[in-house]
């Protein structure tokens, strides 16, 4: 049945009371089904042939609705009006794991829990000849009495075969995708144990484990980079847990578990006895504001002039990286990545270098002060006995405090996801610091530079940056953890 724009019934039928959320290519709203008397979900999909597409999802919606899952959302009904087609679904009064990742990562246990209940909803529709192509967190619903669903059952079906998406946009939402979408290969139930995967990554650190600026750049770090470590995001994480999302999110679909409940039970047991939650990930914070100046010194009185020349004060330099890094931090206050001292993931600078405070100036025994009689206060002063100390010589940029700068520069292009572009200004951070140093700044770029390397695809180069890295007795577990993934990357 074909309903007006304007029409506050849609389909005859269905009364809007709000909306409930909205996508690219689709609306969702709570409304009330007056002819059964009950609450519906309705999504408003937007096609250029809404007839044709209203067949097709009338289809889908009948084969969704025949599975008859309590880990699925039933679709009760298709039909289209002039600005597209109205898929008719169960409502479930809570949330979506999406919003609730908004918050920071879920407890070990409780993303398990997720985990198991749609992957028993995917291998259903599975044995019924069904792939539904777009599993994420905002298809997962949490309901407020336990429920666990997955939705959108059928609609990525039939979307697929509809001009429901612009020929230029790829189904699915980028950070999910299987690489053999991006291929064009036809999806199996291995793309969805995929797309699982990379959700229960998510849901155990509260970052994608996928990530870039554009779908172009996670399209190509899918097909181009191996499977990301749990442990990368979230440091105490069980390496039992971090193989199994990796086997999930193989290149190579033989090589991914047979089924989702395969998947989702292996993680489960290797959560065992972890029910404390990862802390949130926080945005690259900027360094903390350099340490106010020491009080001025009193003020020497100024030497005869037949036997000194005054002493010109130096002037305390600011450097400009100071703002941009502030500013850089304000673009990342959203938070994509997760920032701990240096432990499960890059190291950055906790604090600039402090500049050594300027030192007072000694009275000499020739310096006094004296009442005189009219009450004022007169001085009697002959020349100092050594010159004043000379002032602070210009900082270049081989400084230990440059160095901290140029890491805060890298670690920053390493948090959006650009390890190559890191690499030269991480290596000039290295080269900033004296040989021979324990400078804990010194330490963050080292191992910084490390992991650049490696992810960006040199992890050879890696392996001799972080082994110098170890001799710094610091965080010492965590260096070990990227030296041996740097000497797997290399084979050795």
């Amino acid at each position: 049945m074909v309903v007006g724009a304007g029409s506050s019934l849609l389909a005859g039928r269905y009364r809007v009371d709000r909306q409930l959320g909205r996508g690219g290519m689709a609306a969702v709203y709570l409304a009330h089904d007056e002819k059964l008397d009950r609450r519906v979900a309705v999504k408003r999909l937007h096609t250029d042939s809404p007839e044709d597409a209203a067949r097709r999802f009338a289809r889908e919606a009948k084969l969704g609705a025949s599975l008859n899952h309590p880990n699925l959302v039933w679709v009760f009904d298709a039909v289209a009006d002039h600005e597209g087609v109205l898929i008719i679904m169960e409502y479930v009064e809570g949330t979506t794991l999406a919003r609730e990742l908004q918050g920071g990562p879920l407890r070990p246990r409780r993303a398990a829990e997720v985990i198991q209940g749609v992957a028993r909803a995917l291998d259903h529709a599975h044995e019924h000849g069904i792939v539904h192509r777009d599993v994420k967190p905002a298809n997962m619903l949490l309901g407020k009495r336990g429920a666990i669903k997955l939705a959108d059952l059928g609609i990525a079906t039939a979307a697929e075969h509809t001009r429901i998406t612009r020929s230029d946009v790829v189904l699915g939402t980028a950070a999910y995708l299987a690489p053999e979408q991006l291929d064009g290969h036809r999806p199996s139930p291995a793309t969805d144990i995929y797309s699982l995967a990379t959700v229960a990554f998510e849901a155990l650190t509260g970052v994608k484990a996928r990530r870039g600026r554009t779908p172009v750049e996670i399209a190509h770090a899918i097909a181009n980079t191996p499977p990301p470590d749990l442990r990368e995001e979230w440091q105490q994480a069980p390496a039992a847990a971090a193989e199994v999302l990796k086997c999930g999110m193989s290149r190579d679909r033989v090589d991914r578990p047979e089924t989702a409940c395969e998947l989702a039970d292996q993680l489960a047991k290797a959560l065992e006895g972890e029910d404390r939650a990862p802390s949130r990930p926080r945005a690259a914070a900027p360094p903390p504001p350099p340490p106010k100046p020491a009080a001025a010194p009193p003020k020497p009185p100024a030497p005869p002039p037949s036997r000194a020349q005054p002493v010109r004060r130096a002037r305390r330099r600011v450097s400009p990286l100071l703002p941009m890094a502030l500013l850089a931090a304000a673009l990342l206050v959203a938070g994509v990545v997760a920032l701990s001292a240096g432990g499960g993931g890059d190291e950055k600078s906790s604090s600039p270098t402090k500049q050594p405070a300027p030192k007072k100036q000694k009275k000499t025994k020739n310096e006094s002060s004296n009442p005189s009689a009219g009450g004022s206060t007169s001085s009697q002063t002959t020349a100092p006995s050594a010159a004043p100390p000379a002032p602070p010589p210009p900082q270049t940029s081989s400084t230990p405090a440059n160095g901290a700068s140029l890491n805060n520069q890298g670690f920053r292009l390493m948090k959006q996801g650009r390890y190559a572009e890191a690499v030269p200004i991480l290596r000039k951070a290295v080269a900033a610091f004296p040989s021979g140093t324990t400078d804990l700044n010194y330490a963050y770029a080292l191992f910084n530079l490390g992991r650049a390397l490696r992810v960006s695809g040199h992890p050879a180069e890696a392996i001799p940056i972080l082994e110098r890295r170890l001799r710094i007795p610091d965080q010492t577990e965590t260096v070990k953890r990227e030296l041996e993934l740097a000497r797997r990357a290399a084979g050795r």
